[in-house]
């Protein structure tokens, strides 16, 4: 009586059968359990292979043919459709750009073609999808003989003339091989082939969890106490369903948990920084240049450029000059906006050597252009050494396949080929060749037939634990399943999971990020399902425990991970540690403060500006970290709406335009509405290019202010009729004490031309106001201090300060007199400011002022830590 995988196998062994594994995995597992279980302690190789092999010495061909693959295949449906072959069941004539989306289909149905022209089938089919499949079997056959080439999946299994029927042979688990009976009855059942169902066995309790995040944590944190208790890693093997989806979130929660994966399917060759690199080329190709395709390869910190200081200058140009792509065409806004000859070029040559790799057609070529990338912009090591040197080759060798795959098929080109390089290396994975040590991790089914002391199968709901053999997958639902040739063995393959020499667990989930999922019905029809609402084993997770600990103050009963420890210490080194110079609470000491001072006149001065003045306002730390450590806000992204752009683009709109009429004259209104829409129209195409910076983006621009700047000239009419615009961006500044203000004012009006002193200091607001009126506390010292300037340098009065608001489209005078009540409110709010700011820099008074309304949105806030909590 057989009781477990061990000896199940074992037995077949012992009795001299060379065994027929499902997978080439399973075939090497059980070798060396053999080597390391059995009483003979040794093995040879050649006893254990896997099935596709033990297949392949059947399928007879002439030995000057060669065998058809995927990329054969790909590469006749290629040609088929270029000759206008007349597919109208399986492509929609009608749309004949989709012809590249349907290649990878129809190349997918080739091997299957000869079943599906079974008289049988056909007769189900409606009329077109009969002629169809017969007329593209017939050119695909005709392909073959004219080639040298044959289809294995034609080819009928055969016994050879020197075939040695001394030899048994065994096939395990036959049950779960969709292919097993079919080979065995085409070989006439012969006595020298066993066939090996799995044994039978009891079905284990599948677990069902409410999400898959709460079933990874679950088994991981099983894991961890295992490792805990010194079992090592090579006795746990994890099967994972679903893989897609859950290979990463398994390993990003294996990392928290101090788990070592070992992920044995591999991963898909783009997926690696090399493999990155190949598919960011075409990407960016794809995107025309867009600047988020460009910082995506060139900041790429795995791909070895060279020099990426010149990469970090041009996109940080590309970022100040707002650009948001470029095109294919010669010109683009990089060319047009850049204004650095050295980046323009440089630009270029980069923009010029993706585009030939992109569009070459031919290897040779292809070879070459990636070769000259290589040596123009990487460094000479490249990834020499590293796992991805390993995985670059991998990629340039599917350069060799697809060579090899063309000079099959007589063509010496291939429209994009490089794009059709990328398509054909997102179907191989890369399997590591070095080995690490850890937990291995199968894809389901592989992982059903394996042996090991602790068994963990996840995401084993309906849909994802099913295998069923769909061979002819493409033909309407409504024939029949026998017809159709499937195979159904997801029964067996779970039952063959069920069965171990140790643990084994099952478990699934009910909901995704797709929706509700099922568990497998043989499980719900022998009552062998257990929910779980919450996870059994919280109690041991020691992330939670750490929370316990830090709300509750008691003793915990979950073992600290020594990646917790390891934190923890340096954090007290570090972040946990009292410092004595954290200036968010003490005073800095008096040699920095001189620092925050220049030289001017012979003195130490404290330079103060309305910007200066209202961030101390805001918070005095904030203030010290700007321009005592100089931290300023570096812009990463180009907004898609730029409004620092477009404020720009306003100011100078109207600084032109005032500086050209200087007189106000209200019966020229209907000349100015004009005038402003032409500067309008001439300071965009300045700042942003004939086309910049969208299409979109620029009717939008347009749209909402091309006829908003004319807004304010009703308000000219009605506040400044007749008045002079005398300064535009004028820059004032003057002494006092130890201080030294200065300000840019954006226009200044003089309401009694043309001797006249009395002024309107004016700012424009793309949107509101910064405050309508003056109040305790002032939103902003701005337009005070821009009066004591005027009176200072200009020895004149300002009798009116405004914001003007494009938003608005109106003005917002703060005060209308230079004698009111607001204008006399402000010089004395103003003046107690300065005096105590002085004092305060003078004492080192940089503390932080935490508050929801300071802090929200504050540039400064990882360095302060005033309203974070420490855990």
């Amino acid at each position: 009586m057989v009781s477990s995988k061990r000896s199940y196998v074992q037995q077949a062994f012992d009795e001299g059968f060379v065994c027929v594994f499902p997978t080439e995995v399973a075939a090497r597992s059980y070798l060396v359990d053999y080597a390391l279980h059995s009483k003979n302690q040794a093995i040879l190789s050649g006893r254990a292979i896997s099935f596709d092999t033990f297949r392949a010495m059947f399928l007879q061909h002439e030995a000057h043919l060669a065998p058809s693959n995927s990329l054969v295949r790909s590469l006749f449906v290629h040609q088929v459709l270029e000759q206008g072959l007349p597919l109208t069941s399986l492509m929609n004539p009608r749309y004949p750009e989709a012809r590249n989306r349907f290649l990878s289909y129809i190349a997918s149905i080739l091997p299957s073609l000869k079943q599906a022209c079974d008289e049988e089938v056909l007769s189900l089919l409606e009329q077109g999808m009969q002629r169809d499949l017969i007329l593209l079997y017939q050119q695909y056959r005709q392909f073959l003989a004219e080639h040298a080439l044959f289809e294995p999946r034609y080819a009928e299994p055969s016994l050879p003339n020197d075939w040695d029927a001394s030899k048994r042979y065994c096939i395990l688990f036959s049950d779960t091989i969709s292919g097993s009976e079919a080979l065995y009855a085409s070989l006439g059942a012969p006595s020298w082939l066993s066939m090996q169902p799995t044994p039978a066995t009891d079905l284990a309790t599948m677990e069902v969890f409410g999400n898959h995040v709460m079933e990874i944590r679950t088994t991981l944190r099983r894991i961890r106490s295992l490792l805990g208790r010194q079992v090592p890693a090579h006795s746990i093997v994890i099967g994972c369903a679903a893989p897609q989806i859950l290979l990463p979130v398994l390993e990003e929660e294996a990392a928290l948990y101090d788990i070592p994966l070992v992920i044995r399917e591999g991963r898909q060759a783009l997926q690696y920084p090399s493999g990155r690199f190949l598919s960011g080329l075409q990407e960016v190709y794809d995107d025309q240049f867009s600047l988020e395709s460009l910082k995506s390869l060139l900041l790429d910190p795995d791909i070895p450029y060279k020099d990426r200081g010149l990469h970090h200058r041009f996109l940080a140009r590309a970022v100040d000059k707002s650009i948001v792509h470029g095109s294919l065409k010669a010109k683009d806004q990089f060319t047009e906006m850049l204004k650095d000859s050295e980046l323009c070029f440089w630009y270029r040559s980069l923009k010029q050597s993706i585009v030939d790799i992109v569009t070459a057609s031919d290897i040779e070529m292809l070879r070459r252009k990636l070769n000259h990338f290589q040596d123009t912009y990487f460094r000479a090591e490249q990834w020499r050494g590293t796992e991805d040197e390993d995985v670059y080759s991998f990629c340039l060798d599917a350069i060799d396949h697809i060579k090899v795959a063309m000079e099959k098929c007589s063509l010496s080109t291939y429209p994009n080929l490089f794009s059709y390089l990328l398509s054909y290396l997102q179907t191989k994975p890369y399997v590591p060749q070095q080995h690490k040590e850890g937990i291995a991790v199968y894809a389901w089914p592989q992982a059903a037939p394996l042996i090991a002391d602790h068994l963990f199968f996840l995401g084993l709901d309906g849909e994802a634990a099913a295998t069923v053999e769909r061979p002819l997958a493409f033909l309407p639902a409504h024939i029949h399943e026998a017809l159709r040739r499937e195979v159904d063995t997801t029964k067996a393959t779970l039952l063959c999971a069920c069965m171990g020499d140790g643990s084994v667990t099952l478990s699934c989930h009910s909901m995704r990020y797709e929706g509700h999922l099922l568990p497998p019905s043989m499980f719900l029809e022998e009552d062998a399902l257990l929910y779980h609402s919450h996870s059994p084993n919280l109690c041991e997770d020691p992330y939670l425990e750490e929370l316990q600990l830090y709300k509750e103050r008691r003793e915990g009963t979950a073992a600290v991970l020594p990646s917790q420890r390891r934190f923890f210490l340096q954090a007290r080194r570090t972040s946990l540690r009292l410092r004595k110079d954290d200036y968010t609470r003490h005073p800095i000491p008096r040699k920095l403060v001189s620092q925050l001072k220049e030289e001017r006149s012979g003195r130490a001065m404290l330079e103060l500006s309305p910007t200066k003045i209202d961030l101390f306002d805001r918070c005095p730390y904030a203030f010290l970290a700007h321009y005592l450590y100089k931290v300023t806000k570096e812009e990463y992204d180009v907004e898609r709406v730029d409004h620092l752009m477009i404020g720009n683009l306003l100011h100078l709109v109207y600084q032109r335009f005032f500086s050209e009429i200087v007189d106000f004259n209200p019966a020229l209104l209907g000349h100015y509405r004009e005038r402003l829409s032409t500067l309008f129209d001439d300071v965009l195409t300045e700042l942003y290019g004939s086309e910049g910076p969208t299409p979109s983006i620029r009717s939008w621009i347009i749209a909402s202010y091309r006829e908003a700047v004319a807004a304010i000239l009703g308000q000219e009419a009605k506040l400044f009729s007749h008045t002079r615009s005398i300064l535009f961006e004028q820059e004032l500044a003057y002494e006092m004490g130890d201080l030294y203000l200065h300000g840019r004012i954006d226009r200044i009006i003089c309401l009694n031309p043309p001797d006249g002193k009395r002024y309107v200091v004016i700012d424009y607001k793309k949107g509101e106001a910064p405050m309508t009126k003056l109040k305790t506390p002032l939103d902003s010292y701005q337009l005070p201090l821009y009066r004591n300037l005027v009176e200072q340098v200009l020895d004149a009065h300002t009798s009116v300060a405004a914001y003007y608001s494009v938003r608005e489209g109106r003005y917002r005078c703060l005060w209308t007199d230079e004698n009111s009540e607001e204008a006399l409110f402000g010089d004395e709010l103003l003046s107690e400011r300065l005096s105590s700011l002085a004092e305060s820099v003078e004492a080192g008074h940089f503390m932080a002022t935490p508050s929801k309304k300071h802090c929200s949105g504050c540039d400064y806030r990882s360095l302060c830590r005033r309203r974070f909590a420490t855990r």
